[in-house]
């Protein structure tokens, strides 16, 4: 899969050793609009995100694909970073707070496209595959902990205090001026750096399939002017960059750990389209991903999927695909309307 002009992949989500941690909140202040979409597992969530993002796509649109957590070859979603119009498959985001505040919102219910009672007659075998998807979901997130956490702390160079591990995710760095002996000048010249600290978006690059990781760093920056930082000390001097670039006013985007959500990997300039990386993002053996899963973990993952397979197949029974395509130029139509109204 390579990149396509205009166009991203990365995750918005991922489920760590630290849990299921979502990015979301970080990225909906730049909203504008959402279409959130509302539906069982196989009722064409996925399909209708991807056809519509290409299509936009094609008229000159730039789109990034949110691809799903708990699917990594399916789209969660999309966001037109430029447009702040974003496309949601609710089924595929954390539940938790995934709305925003002051963002137009527009629900699409694809139930209604699928046959009531053929849905009525397998209800009680979809709710309990449900409750099964939920419980895999903890304990697949306990057992990643169990068997990969101890990764994370041989990684770790030195001990960080508490009061830095909240600055990643919360968009903003603990900076303080500091006095001088020369004058006003050094401190006004400081002062000004703080009021134009850059905008931060966090994102996820690799996906967790029962074959292993999927990685979606070297597509991300094939485009990229790369500089790959080496040795012991890579983590410290990421972070430095990362403190030091949020005074420069501008976009900045980094790339956390998959399994360490603390832990920045990358660090991507796109205005200066430069890319700081942890290694060679083609080998995961540089960033402590070499490491085969156990066989534990991978029964739980072909268990997860099995069970996501089956949900999909009982919702997909009982689908009328045919006024779903239809619907698809509707909802292309909606979202064009609105782009031409902002302009």
């Amino acid at each position: 899969m390579g990149n396509k002009t205009g166009v991203r992949h990365y995750f918005a989500e991922g489920i760590t050793t630290r849990g299921y941690i979502s990015l979301l909140p970080n990225m909906m202040p730049s909203w504008q609009r959402a279409y959130v979409l509302l539906g069982g597992l196989g009722t064409g969530k996925s399909t209708l995100i991807k056809v519509i993002g290409l299509e936009l796509l094609d008229r000159g649109y730039d789109i990034d694909f949110m691809r799903s957590a708990r699917d990594p070859d399916s789209m969660a979603g999309f966001i037109m970073p430029r447009l702040g119009l974003a496309m949601l498959d609710i089924m595929e985001v954390s539940p938790q707070r995934w709305r925003a505040p002051g963002v137009v919102e527009r629900f699409i219910d694809f139930n209604r496209f699928c046959d009531e009672q053929k849905l009525e007659k397998q209800r009680v075998h979809i709710l309990k595959l449900e409750d099964q998807l939920q419980t895999l979901q903890q304990t697949l997130e306990e057992e990643l902990a169990a068997e990969l956490s101890s990764l994370i702390v041989k990684r770790a160079s030195k001990p960080r205090p508490e009061e830095d591990l909240s600055w990643i995710l919360g968009n903003s760095a603990q900076l303080k001026i500091k006095k001088e002996h020369t004058g006003p000048w050094p401190l006004a010249e400081n002062a000004v750096k703080l009021l134009q600290k850059s905008v931060i978006n966090p994102y996820f690059l690799h996906g967790l399939t029962s074959e292993g990781w999927l990685n979606l760093a070297p597509h991300f920056l094939m485009d990229f002017d790369q500089i790959r930082l080496e040795g012991e000390e890579t983590l410290d001097a990421l972070d430095w960059v990362l403190r030091e670039a949020q005074q420069l006013g501008q976009l900045i985007e980094i790339v956390l750990h998959p399994l360490n959500p603390d832990e920045v990997i990358g660090i991507v300039f796109p205005e200066r389209h430069l890319a700081i990386w942890q290694g060679n993002p083609d080998n995961l053996g540089d960033q402590g991903l070499e490491r085969s899963f156990g066989q534990k973990l991978i029964e739980t993952l072909s268990s997860w999927q099995t069970q996501r397979a089956q949900l999909k197949g009982l919702y997909m029974e009982a689908m009328d695909f045919e006024q779903l395509d239809k619907y698809r130029e509707a909802v292309l139509n909606k979202i064009l309307g609105d782009l031409k109204s902002w302009v």
